[in-house]
C-alpha cells in the first residue's frame, strides 16, 4: 500500500514538473502563431478535438454519392474556404500561414481518415482555440447539404485536377481592381481596347 502511495506521489510530481517546465518555456518563446505547435501541443489538441466530436457525429455518412456533381462543393470552398485552405487543400496561403495552428494539409491522411461526420461536425461547428470558425448558421439558411457538399469536395480534394484548379481560380473572392483587371483584359480578348468601360458601383 505504502508503495502504490509513493509510486502515486511520484508520477504526481512527475507531471506537475513536466507541466511546469512547459508552462516555463512557453512564456519564455511567448504566444506567438508564427511558431508550429510543439509535439506536446499537437497530441493535446488532437485529442482533444477527437474527443469533442459527440459519438452520434462519427458515424454519420455522407448522404451524397462518391458520383455526385462536385461543382456545388468547389464553388463553395473557393468562395468560402480557400483564403486559408488555399483552393488545393493545403493550407499554403497568406491567412493560413498566419494562423496557429496552421491549417492541415486536407489531401494528406490527417483529414482524409476522419470519418464524413467527424468533417460535418468540424465545418458546423469550428475547432475552439484554433482558425478555424463555425459555419453551422450560415449553412441553416439553406440546409446541410451545403455542408455535405463541402465534405465531398474534401474527400476529393487528393484527386484534384489542373482543369479543376485554374476553375476554382476563377471562383475565389475578388477585389474591385483584380475584377476591373480581369474585366479588362477579357475586353481585350474580345478585340477592344484595353481599358474597359467603367464599373457601376452596387
Amino acid at each position: 500500500m505504502r508503495k502504490r502511495t509513493l509510486l502515486l506521489l511520484s508520477i504526481t510530481v512527475a507531471c506537475i514538473g513536466a507541466a511546469a517546465a512547459f508552462g516555463w518555456v512557453t512564456i519564455r518563446r511567448g504566444f506567438s502563431a508564427r511558431d508550429n505547435p510543439s509535439a506536446i501541443e499537437t497530441l493535446i489538441a488532437t485529442t482533444a478535438r477527437q474527443l469533442a466530436v459527440p459519438s452520434q457525429y462519427r458515424q454519420l455518412r455522407n448522404p451524397l454519392s462518391s458520383s455526385s456533381d462536385l461543382h456545388a462543393g468547389m464553388e463553395h470552398f473557393a468562395d468560402h474556404c480557400a483564403t486559408c485552405h488555399a483552393n488545393d487543400g493545403g493550407g499554403d496561403t497568406l491567412f493560413g500561414k498566419g494562423l496557429y495552428p496552421k491549417p492541415p494539409d486536407m489531401r494528406q491522411k490527417e483529414t482524409q481518415n476522419k470519418s464524413d461526420g467527424e468533417l460535418y461536425y468540424t465545418i458546423e461547428n469550428g475547432i475552439r482555440l484554433g482558425g478555424m470558425p463555425a459555419f453551422g448558421e450560415e449553412h441553416a439558411k439553406t440546409g446541410d447539404m451545403e455542408t455535405w457538399n463541402l465534405v465531398l469536395f474534401v474527400r476529393h480534394l487528393p484527386n484534384q485536377t489542373a482543369e479543376e484548379l485554374q476553375q476554382m481560380e476563377w471562383l475565389n473572392p475578388k477585389t474591385e481592381m483584380e475584377r476591373q483587371e480581369e474585366d479588362e483584359e477579357q475586353n481585350f480578348l474580345r478585340g477592344g481596347s484595353a481599358e474597359s468601360p467603367k464599373r457601376k458601383s452596387h
